[in-house]
């Protein structure tokens, strides 16, 4: 968890990181396909990212643990038709109990622990972006069947998204062949086989009763209510966290702004940017603050300076292209700077340094003081993800 020597308010970060995974969880309606070419996989790819479904899920997976490098998740999902969702973790220990509660308009976190719960609006009030997100994964990915295999005893259809860049993982989305219902996404990085959640019991119950969708703390439960974040322009952006957002001209690997938006919390004023090349996802932070950061290392995150203004980058990509993902902001400071500052830079002995008229470059020290720009990298953790409501 990252804890700046700033005044920075992160307790909401650790509060609601169980929730990241569970919603970004591709559950929307799947059509059974036959056997075909990229046209009908693609199909059914873009149908798993819609969130409408046609029948109502009870469900028991695994999934990877934010909290802890090569950690599982065991939890319990409800899910009607109309998209509303009941999830509950029933391990870990430390976490066993902390349940979610979504019924299309406000999402509840429940955490028994500290008797906290948290209430926030729904992602399912979001327009759906599926179309857009599908558009780009076909620029980026080639997406076939591959032979599939069961998966909770069920017979399945298995989707194969094979970047164009050798950079990005290629992934696997195991289906339902009946009811075209997601049961597990595998992630494969050169011989390693990752699996990101895997279905260990299911059944599709013709009803559920909404009263699950709803929650009642035990006694006098602590609250804390959050309204999602406006999108922003960055303009708008620039007013309102106080200094200028860095946005590089283009993102790596075909990443594209996916929204811009602000953190809702007082204590803590930072811009957040979440990109996307259709199917992976990263999420940037920027903030001021003053002091270094003091970093304990968690998985899934890489954090760094870019003159004033410090960076945290959020993804399940490798921590090699999260730092791509890094310096890529760090350039765009650099270029930002040097526009704004009428000066002539040269790249020589004394590295990036500043050119006075009358005498020669200062310590290139000085310069890197200018910029502020960090050559440290810090891994954080991936309950970063979830600082806002997350989009499904």
């Amino acid at each position: 968890m990252l804890r700046p020597t700033c005044n920075v308010n992160l307790q909401r970060i650790r509060s609601v990181g169980f929730v990241a995974m569970l919603v970004a969880l591709p559950v929307g309606l799947l059509a059974s396909p036959g056997s075909g070419g990229s046209d009908r996989a693609e199909s059914l790819l873009l149908k798993s990212m819609r969130r409408e479904l046609s029948v109502n899920v009870i469900a028991v997976l695994v999934q990877r643990d934010p909290f802890a490098e090569g950690s599982f998740q065991t939890v319990r999902i409800e899910r009607n038709r109309q998209g509303w969702n009941h999830y509950t973790v029933l391990e870990p220990l430390r976490m066993q109990g902390m349940e979610a509660v979504d019924d299309g308009s406000r999402l509840k976190l429940y955490f028994p622990d500290r008797n906290l719960m948290i209430d926030q609006d729904s992602p399912l009030l979001l327009p759906d972006d599926a179309e857009w997100r599908m558009a780009l994964a076909k620029k980026n990915y080639e997406i076939r069947f591959t032979r599939p295999t069961k998966v909770a005893g069920r017979e399945t259809k298995c989707i194969r998204a094979t970047p164009h860049d050798a950079r990005v993982a290629e992934r696997r989305y195991y289906i339902d062949a009946k009811t075209g219902y997601p049961l597990r996404l595998e992630i494969l990085e050169g011989d390693q086989r990752r699996i990101q959640f895997d279905t260990r019991e299911i059944q599709f119950p013709e009803s559920i009763d909404t009263n699950r969708f709803k929650m009642s703390p035990v006694g006098t439960a602590r609250k804390m209510v959050y309204r999602r974040p406006q999108n922003l322009t960055e303009n708008e952006a620039k007013g309102k966290v106080g200094f200028h957002p860095i946005v590089p001209g283009t993102f790596p690997m075909g990443f594209q702004m996916q929204e811009m938006q602000m953190t809702s919390g007082d204590s803590w004023r930072a811009l957040v940017m979440r990109l996307t090349d259709g199917l992976v996802k990263v999420t940037v932070y920027q903030w001021r603050g003053s002091g270094p950061a003091r970093v304990r290392a968690m998985d899934s995150s890489t954090a760094g300076d870019a003159g004033e203004t410090k960076l945290l980058v959020v993804s399940d990509l490798p921590p090699s292209v999260r730092k791509e993902f890094l310096e890529a902001f760090q350039r765009a400071a650099q270029q930002m700077a040097r526009a704004e500052h009428p000066a002539v830079w040269s790249a020589g002995d004394y590295g990036l340094s500043w050119v006075t008229a009358s005498g020669p470059p200062e310590p290139s020290a000085a310069c890197n003081r200018f910029f502020g720009v960090s050559r440290a990298m810090f891994p954080l953790g991936t309950m970063a993800k979830t600082l806002f409501p997350p989009r499904s």
